[in-house]
């Protein structure tokens, strides 16, 4: 009985995925007819979303029918676990274990939802239209059956360790744009949140196979897929997201709370601090020279408060005799304070050999290191958004950051689904769009060796399966 109904669910299935393949064929054609025509562009939308030349609903299902990279993220999420292999090292199931998300128009969240295989993920994508699609962990079972599983039982056993970083979480110490808004110069902080993740999580943790991804409008994300980070109990994603950690926000907080063991600093601070430097001070989109923080706002202010009478005089005196100084100017004054600070302290006591090496670095560590969203990284069964996703709100691509081209990355050159639809009506080929730069990285620098890796855990036999 029961593989009676699984066939014919499977037909229902298939049925219905053939209708809004055929009906969504027509939609496309007739909007591409349209948008070519210049008659769609500009044109109000239900809910609140507004359709535009980059994002909206007609946009959004060429998209999903075209241009989506339904194997990739089929063949990512499933590491080698292929439900059509016969190989007995291969968990069939795995990929339907996979919980994912839909948010519908309206902010409709549809949990709980799982596919067999890239076919069916379509089909279910193509019939309910997600502006926003979530994934979250392998659970014990399908999570389409949680409630009709003991509550105990039912219980996620891995999931890719993640980081969140948004740049609402700098608004205190940006000066270029505030909320929604982002710029070359905000970006920079992303950047180094980057860098700094990229060196500890493969430096100081031996990780390998770690993906970068744009949010899709003032934010990125981390995936970090090797099989030792994916199987992390949540007591150990959260020491490993404190061991993050360096700074929190604030209003008014311009010092990072570092410890020091002895006369040095833990190689993690040392090193992030090597990398933040370079943002704070050197970078023309940087701390200093970008946000132009000792001439905007209360930083300058808040930074001489927690300094001596001696050195808010120094700094003052400075400003008076040169009004015009640059942030950069000014930062150099205290760079000389910190050196004078240096050569006072070595014959001095040991508290002052620390806080002379302390000077300066915690306020640069304060204004550059990332700021991470802990709790998205503690929690095995934490919903996070995929990658290739839209946006709705500037209808661009969630896609990934090539590291090797990071210092160029601009969020603002993100193909959005609406230059993606207009340059297939210009005859670009569908896998040749603008969007193939990047799955092009996604397979061949992430997807690939991956896969290579879980095949060669696979055949030694010696993952946990």
């Amino acid at each position: 009985m029961s593989m009676q109904v699984d066939a014919a669910d499977a037909q229902k299935r298939k049925l219905e995925g053939d209708a809004a393949q055929a009906a969504g064929d027509k939609a496309d054609d007739a909007y591409v007819a349209k948008r070519a025509a210049g008659v769609v562009a500009g044109a109000p939308m239900d809910n609140g979303l507004m359709k535009n030349e980059d994002f909206s609903r007609e946009l959004l299902r060429i998209y999903y029918d075209r241009l989506f990279p339904y194997l990739q993220m089929f063949r990512w999420l499933s590491y080698k676990n292929d439900p059509k292999s016969s190989s007995t090292g291969v968990q069939k199931d795995f990929f339907l274990r996979r919980e994912f998300t839909f948010v519908l128009e309206g902010d409709i969240f549809c949990r709980y939802m799982c596919f067999r295989d890239a076919e069916e993920m379509k089909s279910q994508i193509m019939q309910r239209q997600p502006i926003r699609m979530e994934i979250g962990a392998v659970y014990t079972h399908p999570p389409k059956n949680h409630n009709t599983v003991i509550k105990d039982a039912y219980k996620p056993v891995e999931r890719e360790l993640v980081f969140d970083i948004d740049m609402d979480d700098y608004d205190e110490i940006r000066t270029c744009c505030t909320g929604a808004k982002l710029c070359v110069k905000c970006w920079n902080f992303m950047k180094a949140a980057i860098k700094i993740l990229q060196r500890a999580l493969t430096q100081d943790f031996g990780f390998k196979h770690i993906l970068f991804v744009y949010s899709g409008r003032r934010g990125m994300h981390c995936w970090v897929c090797d099989s030792a980070a994916r199987k992390l109990t949540n007591d150990h994603r959260a020491a490993l997201a404190d061991y993050m950690t360096v700074v929190a926000g604030g209003v008014g907080r311009c010092r990072a709370d570092v410890k020091m063991s002895g006369e040095e600093f833990h190689p993690f601070i040392q090193e992030t601090y090597n990398i933040c430097e370079k943002y704070f001070r050197d970078d023309p989109n940087g701390v200093l020279q970008g946000q132009d923080i000792l001439r905007k706002g209360p930083h300058l202010s808040n930074i001489l408060n927690t300094m001596t009478f001696t050195e808010q005089e120094a700094i003052s005196k400075f400003m008076k005799e040169f009004p015009n100084a640059t942030s950069r100017d000014i930062w150099a004054q205290f760079e000389k304070l910190g050196q004078e600070k240096a050569k006072v302290a070595v014959a001095g006591s040991f508290k002052m050999k620390q806080e002379s090496k302390l000077f300066l670095k915690d306020i640069v560590l304060q204004y550059t290191c990332p700021r991470l969203d802990i709790n998205v990284s503690k929690q095995m069964n934490h919903l996070l958004k995929a990658p290739f996703v839209v946006h709705p709100k500037t209808g661009r691509v969630c896609v990934p950051i090539d590291l090797a081209k990071m210092d160029s990355f601009d969020p603002a050159e993100v193909p959005t689904i609406g230059r993606l639809v207009d340059e297939m009506n210009r005859g670009v080929d569908v896998r040749q769009t603008s969007l193939r730069e990047y799955t092009h990285y996604f397979e061949e620098q992430f997807l690939k060796p991956l896969e290579k890796a879980c095949a060669e855990e696979m055949s030694r036999g010696t993952l946990d399966w």
